[in-house]
Order: C-alpha cells, then sequence, then structure tokens
C-alpha cells in the first residue's frame, strides 16, 4: 500500500481537512478509511499530521507557485521568456489555460488569493525539509470532479454564491456518490453528507492518485508552476474501473 494525502489548506486561521488514501498494488481504486481524515489548525499541526501519514505524494488545493513576472521581480533574474506568459504578475499560464473553458470551471489568480498563496509557499518549503522525499503538487479539486464526470455544483455569478451552491446538501450528496465510484471506502451520503471541505480533500487525494499512477495532466508552464489533473480514462484503467471510462 502507498499512502497519499489531499489538503484543503485553509486561508489565516481557518481549518485545513486532510485525508489519507492508501492506494493499492496493482489495477485496484485506493482506499479511505475515515479514521484518517484529521482536521489541523496551524502548519506545524499539518506537518505532524503529514509526518505520521507517511505520503508519497501531497495534493494541496491552493496555489504552490507565483506568477514568472513576480518572482523575477522579487529575486532580481531575468525574464527569459517573450509574450505574454511570462510577463502577467496577477495570473500564472496554469489560470489561463484553455482547459478551464473545457471543463467549465476556473481556478481563481494567484494573485486574487493572497494570503493563502502566501501560506502555501510557506507550506510548501517546509514540506521539502520535513518531508523531502515527498512530491508535492498543486490541485484545483472542483476541476477535478469535473474532469472524472463527477457533476461540479453550479452556482450563480458571484465566487459567495458558488460556494453556497457547493455547500448545499444535494450538491454534496452527488459529489460524495461520484467519488465513492473512485475510491473505496466512502460512506454513502446518509443520514447527512460529508462536508464540502472534506470532500475537495478527497478530491485532491484523487488527484494525487491519478499523479502517482501516472494517469494526470499537468496545466500550466512547467517553468512556472502546474496543477495536476487526472485524466479519466486512463485513472479508470489503473483503477481497474474501466465502467468510469
Amino acid at each position: 500500500m502507498i499512502a497519499v494525502c489531499g489538503l484543503d489548506l485553509a486561508a489565516g486561521r481557518g481549518t485545513t481537512e486532510l485525508v489519507t488514501l492508501a492506494s493499492p498494488d496493482g489495477e485496484a481504486p485506493p482506499f479511505y478509511q475515515p479514521e484518517t481524515y484529521q482536521r489541523v489548525g496551524d502548519d506545524e499541526a499539518i506537518l505532524a499530521a503529514l509526518v505520521a501519514a507517511g505520503p508519497r505524494v501531497v495534493a494541496i488545493d491552493a496555489p504552490l507557485t507565483l506568477p514568472v513576472a513576480v518572482l523575477a521581480a522579487l529575486t532580481g533574474a531575468a525574464l527569459t521568456g517573450a509574450g505574454s506568459l511570462y510577463t502577467s504578475p496577477y495570473t500564472r499560464a496554469a489560470e489561463r489555460d484553455a482547459v478551464w473553458a473545457t471543463l467549465g470551471v476556473r481556478p481563481l489568480p494567484v494573485s486574487f488569493l493572497g494570503g493563502l498563496t502566501f501560506r502555501a509557499l510557506v507550506l510548501r518549503a517546509r514540506l521539502a525539509v520535513t518531508l523531502p522525499e515527498v512530491t508535492v503538487i498543486e490541485t484545483f479539486p472542483a476541476a477535478v470532479l469535473r474532469a472524472l464526470g463527477i457533476q461540479a455544483p453550479a452556482g450563480g455569478g458571484t465566487r459567495g454564491a458558488k460556494r453556497e451552491a457547493k455547500t448545499t446538501p444535494a450538491a454534496r450528496t452527488e459529489t460524495q456518490w461520484g467519488l465513492g465510484r473512485w475510491i473505496t471506502g466512502i460512506p454513502a451520503p446518509d443520514p447527512a453528507p460529508l462536508g464540502a471541505d472534506l470532500l475537495d480533500a478527497l478530491a485532491a487525494a484523487l488527484a494525487a492518485v491519478a499523479y502517482l499512477r501516472g494517469a494526470s495532466q499537468a496545466i500550466g508552464d512547467a517553468n512556472e508552476g502546474q496543477i495536476i489533473l487526472p485524466v479519466r480514462e486512463p485513472l479508470a484503467r489503473a483503477l481497474g474501473l474501466a465502467e468510469n471510462g
């Protein structure tokens, strides 16, 4: 068994949701044990939980890099690329990719996320020291759900409306049933579905499984930072779930 972890990282003093999946050798789906689910606060608690879990891959729902133009400004490095790919201080290529129009969801720019981005950058640096053998990837749970054919909740035009729609019992129930087709051990959403943030953490962990199994795609530019998403049919085959393809 190989462990992977998914983090729905919180900004400020919010609570981070952390789940661990066991990924068996061979063509079998990952397994979720509810007792591995943790709600953690500060970065010390996150690091301690990850050390205890011993994952091979950690997938984080938060930006883990800065736009190349910003990084160059901070370090004094010369911009070697040409065109808009390397000149925007607000977004990375990963946020501007055409794939989001196809999936019908789009990640928020790193500049908009502010404090969450800064926290994620620091956490990633600390992970590199504490768990140097672990691969840390960035993912986007709403897009993970769309990529796997799970209906992502749709809201209105504002961020608040979309968040409200995502957290409704109906939306959470649909998401939980959908993830349960890919992850063994997720309980039925009865009498009440799992929380929206826990479901995001599970979707992030599933992206980590896809990365581990070679069934993922990297969105964005490798020199700037990429968002990892599963690819449905290759992942279904890798997990012995061809009927999901």
